[in-house]
């Protein structure tokens, strides 16, 4: 947006020629002296630019009413009429970069890299392009960058954000409905390969790349672009005699870890699409079920009589092992790694403190017999646990620290089977439960109201026994994987990023 410029400057003349250590290239103006009326209208000019209670815009846009007539060609950038663009394609950028011209493969043959051939990677395609849809699908696109401003009559928190001097307004974000939840049934997120069951046991949403994995016990691993309409492939790995229980994303994406009940695993290089087979340390026969420390540093990985194998993700070395009374099924870091919470098969949760790797406390999860899985929030104030009696209870993080024998927050009793998988969601507003005794047996649970959707999963759905689940990393979609080798795909219209 264009804005007037004040090309009034003080003038600074050093004493003597020694003192100049650097010359200043600009163009010389004659000065007027600094009276009286000069220093008003700087007045007037600070009250313009900060506006005192009232925000920057307004002010800007009384200057602009009060200059009259004879100065209607100084351009505030304030309440311009754009009714002349019938199309908001003929805009003209506000300037031009040499670069915009240079294509993908160009970009990546200079920046020693690769990326998954396919869809926005093309290398003919243009690099700002690839840029672009990188930005909008992480970030998404605000309000106030769209050219059309007549779509857009209410201001957004991005547009309030920028209405005053120094950031002041600040409006929160709009939570999500608790009764009915919006959302779409799209195309399946693997609709050009069903391949990689029949049961499908990891669905993974990369978190910088609108990019999933998706693995089974048929041994096969895809890579797909996410975007709701075609889901194209991008790149699948097959593996014999090697189903793949459990995959996970590590190293900022670049290396997924695939799982099975071996005692070796796969790392599978996303950029070169190449996997190397790696043998586990001695004693870790399996590796089922590990998870991924939130900065991808270390591995904790499940192992025999309890004990829990922690591993170097980058070498895949052995530095600790860490043990409980029971036998361990369900892992997880809270967000910022410094904890490991450990489920096991007599209903109690073990807690390690991972920076001096020894138990810091143990709580019992009230009338779980057998636990089966675990999840903790982003926002680091809920922790799930889930029980093969189908029960979920959600604790305050603080109560469980603090207590063997917590009382949940929540009890949910909507599903009637083992809990087979447990996730919430980005904001922390919603908690999504599976069971894959039988069909169609998930539900999302709304965290603020205490109740579950009602029209989830709709009544028509054919979703099967569902065996994996998971949320976009901006929770704009939901992905259910079944024991036929179906992944479904909903994108959840409350929320505007994938």
């Amino acid at each position: 947006m264009p804005k007037a410029k004040l090309n009034r400057k003080r003038k600074y003349e050093p004493k003597t020629t020694e003192d100049v250590e650097y010359e200043i290239d600009a163009p010389k103006h004659k000065f007027r002296p600094f009276d009286e009326e000069a220093q008003a209208e700087e007045e007037h000019l600070s009250h313009i630019l900060f506006g005192g209670a009232r925000s920057f815009l307004q002010c800007l846009e009384e200057a602009e009413q009060e200059a009259g007539p004879s100065h209607s060609n100084v351009d505030s950038g304030v309440g311009e009429d754009d009714s002349c663009d019938s199309d908001e394609n003929i805009r003209k950028p506000a300037w031009t970069d040499d670069d915009d011209g240079i294509e993908i493969g160009q970009a990546l043959d200079a920046q020693r890299r690769k990326l998954p051939s396919g869809g926005i990677n093309n290398r003919n395609n243009k690099y700002s392009n690839l840029l672009k849809h990188k930005f909008q699908t992480a970030v998404g696109t605000p309000k106030w960058a769209s050219l059309d401003k007549s779509k857009h009559v209410d201001s957004d928190s991005d547009e309030e954000i920028l209405q005053s001097c120094g950031f002041i307004s600040k409006t929160t974000k709009a939570s999500i409905p608790s009764s009915i939840l919006e959302f779409k049934k799209v195309r399946d997120l693997n609709h050009e390969t069903y391949s990689e069951g029949p049961y499908i046991n990891a669905i993974e949403f990369h978190q910088t790349s609108s990019v999933a994995l998706v693995a089974g016990n048929g041994g096969i691993a895809t890579l797909f672009a996410v975007d709701g309409k075609r889901n194209n492939k991008l790149h699948s790995v097959a593996f014999e005699r090697f189903p793949i229980i459990n995959a996970k994303f590590i190293q900022n994406g670049n290396e997924a870890i695939l799982g099975s009940r071996h005692p070796h695993i796969f790392s599978y290089d996303l950029l070169a699409a190449k996997p190397i087979r790696l043998n586990l340390p001695h004693g870790l026969t399996q590796f089922k079920n590990f998870v991924v420390s939130p900065d991808s540093q270390y591995i904790a990985a499940a192992g025999k009589w309890g004990e829990v194998h922690v591993l170097i993700a980058a070498s895949k070395e052995r530095i600790a092992v860490l043990k409980q009374d029971s036998e361990v099924t369900a892992l997880t870091y809270n967000p910022t790694g410094d904890l490991l919470f450990g489920h096991s098969d007599t209903g109690e949760v073990t807690i390690w403190d991972m920076n001096m790797r020894r138990v810091k406390h143990k709580f019992t999860d009230e009338g779980c017999l057998q636990g089966t899985t675990l999840a903790i929030s982003s926002s680091n104030q809920f922790l799930a646990a889930g029980s093969a009696q189908g029960v979920v209870n959600l604790y305050g993080i603080e109560d469980i620290l603090q207590n063997k024998l917590p009382k949940p927050r929540r009890t949910i009793l909507n599903l009637t089977t083992g809990i087979k998988d447990l996730k919430f969601n980005s904001s922390s507003e919603i908690l999504a439960l599976s069971s894959a005794d039988i069909q169609n047996s998930v539900k999302l649970f709304h965290i603020g109201s205490g109740t579950v959707f009602s029209n989830f999963p709709p009544f028509e759905a054919k979703m099967g026994n569902i065996s994996a689940l998971n949320f976009s990393p901006g929770s704009g979609y939901i992905a259910f994987g079944n024991r036929k080798s179906i992944v479904s795909l909903y994108r959840l219209k409350h929320f505007k990023n994938y």
